[in-house]
């Protein structure tokens, strides 16, 4: 790596502050700039101060980027910020966290992404290589970020790595025992600025791989049929709906994994605790990335039996006079409430209705395809916050009548005056949670809260 360098860090979330810590331990010279002035980021952020990082907060500074020798570029950062320019003119590198620490993690590392799905499948792939006897660690855009789950590790810890698209544009470094590709559907349209180029910023995972390591694709989704067939092999499909030669699917109620030409059964659908067909192709994927990557099928079976629901995903938290309400507040784009309303159906009675709750910040969405899926699964929209009108708007567009309310609180209590015995209260909102809270997680919890504060039985 040479003598010490000047490395700048560009934003100061999660990620960037764990990047700067570590780029002070090895004995860089580091500036960290936030577009945020001081006194709007947190205390974590102010001690790396303290620590002997040079803070250029309040906006960027042109001349930190000619003076750089190493940029890197925090998740929250687009890459097209005109500062970048000068640095790459230069020649500076520019890369993301990951890329820090890739040389030390790359042949035990697991790398998924997806639209939906990424945070429950790490978390899987994290459990199944622990019950295989692993120490393993979930990590990356879900846990911690990867520059901190490396501490302490001798030399023979395994690393399920969530990464998001934002992460994949400047990774470069990474060579992974096995990348997962759940999905890709549109997203952060409003960071990416085309569905075309977020696309292809998920499809640089499979570049993200070593020789030889396997790529697994969730090919329900046509958006990845174009990869399966270019991407540098071994290529490995899932399928909740079909039969694949080589990956892993659903058939006769049972998930199937073919590698190497053999067909072996990890469990029936019934067993598992996660609901619906999305989850049956997180399972899948995990456990065909680990079975291609060497692992015994046993303990990858005995994980998958145990995992239940991340908190905020599908995750049923009150009983209220027999009505259910479930927290599905990381549903933050359509693609995933379509999916929720599919796998919430599959619980319900016929005729129960799905008092669905949209809104939030938008990204850009187009809210038309819920119209459809609301009237063939029983859904009734309840729409709150920035983004309610416009969606109630579009569904009613489509013929579809939205209730309209003004806050989340406001929304829960009204749909569950609605609801009867069977029916159930949805928070999938389709958006992002920054019109109101901190992170879809203080959403979720506020969710949960109205709900409970109604509840006559808490579901543990």
């Amino acid at each position: 790596m040479g003598g010490p360098k000047n490395a700048l860090v560009v934003g100061l979330g999660r990620s960037g502050r764990a990047a700067a810590r570590f780029l002070l331990a090895r004995g860089d010279r580091v500036t960290a700039t936030d577009a945020l002035p001081l006194e709007k980021l947190d205390r974590e952020a102010v001690a790396l101060g303290a620590g002997g990082v040079r803070l250029v907060c309040g906006g960027h500074d042109a001349r930190d980027f000619v003076a750089a020798d190493l940029v890197v570029l925090s998740p929250g950062v687009p890459i097209t910020l005109p500062q970048l320019e000068a640095a790459r003119a230069r020649g500076v590198p520019i890369v993301s966290e990951l890329d820090l620490v890739a040389d030390r993690v790359g042949p035990r590392a697991v790398l998924i992404t997806g639209s939906n799905g990424k945070t429950t499948t790490t978390a899987l792939v994290a459990e199944m290589l622990k019950a295989a006897g692993k120490d393993a660690i979930a990590c990356g855009n879900y846990g911690l970020p990867l520059v901190d789950a490396v501490q302490g590790d001798p030399g023979g810890r395994w690393y399920a790595i969530e990464i998001s698209s934002f992460q994949l544009e400047t990774t470069h470094a990474l060579r992974a025992a096995a990348a997962v590709l759940l999905n890709v559907q549109p997203d952060h349209i409003d960071r990416h600025g085309s569905f075309e180029a977020y696309r292809a910023a998920k499809y640089r995972v499979a570049d993200d791989r070593a020789k030889g390591a396997p790529l697994v694709l969730g090919t329900d989704d046509p958006e990845l049929t174009p990869l399966a067939a270019t991407a540098r092999p071994p290529v490995l499909q899932v399928s909740a709906l079909r039969r694949v030669t080589a990956g892993g699917f659903v058939e006769h109620e049972e998930l199937k994994l073919a590698i190497g030409g053999r067909e072996e059964t990890l469990a029936g659908v019934a067993e598992l605790q996660l609901p619906g067909r999305h989850n049956r192709v997180n399972v899948l994927s995990a456990a065909v990335a680990l079975r291609a990557a060497g692992f015994p099928l046993e303990p990858l079976r005995r994980a998958a039996l145990a995992f239940t629901p991340l908190p905020h995903r599908l995750q049923e938290v009150a009983l209220v006079r027999g009505v259910r309400f479930v927290d599905d507040s990381k549903g933050t784009n359509v693609g995933a409430v379509l999916e929720a309303l599919v796998a919430m159906r599959e619980t319900l009675a016929p005729g129960a209705r799905i008092f669905t709750l949209l809104g939030g910040r938008d990204k850009d969405s187009d809210f038309r395809p819920l119209a459809a899926a609301l009237a063939a699964q029983g859904g009734i929209p309840v729409t709150f916050g920035e983004a309610g009108p416009r969606i109630a708007d579009v569904l009613e567009a489509a013929g579809v009548v939205a209730i309209r309310r003004g806050a989340l609180e406001d929304a829960v209590a009204h749909a569950a005056s609605l609801a009867s015995p069977g029916d159930l209260v949805l928070l999938s909102p389709a958006c992002a949670s920054f019109d109101a809270f901190t992170g879809y997680a203080a959403r979720g919890d506020a969710f949960v809260a109205a709900a409970r504060a109604l509840a006559s039985e808490i579901v543990p």
